[in-house]
């Protein structure tokens, strides 16, 4: 019976070590900390998706998710 409990034993201490060898390092979740770093978040003037102001599209003083929404607010604003 000792004999038996010493091989489980053995055998529990060796997949525990194994699972750890296999995964080292899990990555953390991103800290809310990080998102300020990347940069501000704007809202698109026409329809309202919100993107990274680095990849948003200036006309003027609004900020535009895509260069096609920039035109058609711009359009549309010039039919009124």
């Amino acid at each position: 019976m000792r004999i038996l409990f010493l091989i489980a034993a053995i055998v529990g201490v060796f997949l525990i070590v194994r699972t750890l060898l296999r995964n080292p390092g899990r990555k953390t979740p991103e800290e809310p900390g990080q998102i300020k770093q990347q940069g501000a978040v704007v809202r698109c003037a026409h329809c309202g998706v919100h993107v990274p102001q680095f990849e948003a599209y200036r006309s003027g003083s609004r900020m535009y998710c895509s260069r096609d929404h920039a035109l058609a607010d711009k359009s549309s604003s010039s039919d009124d």
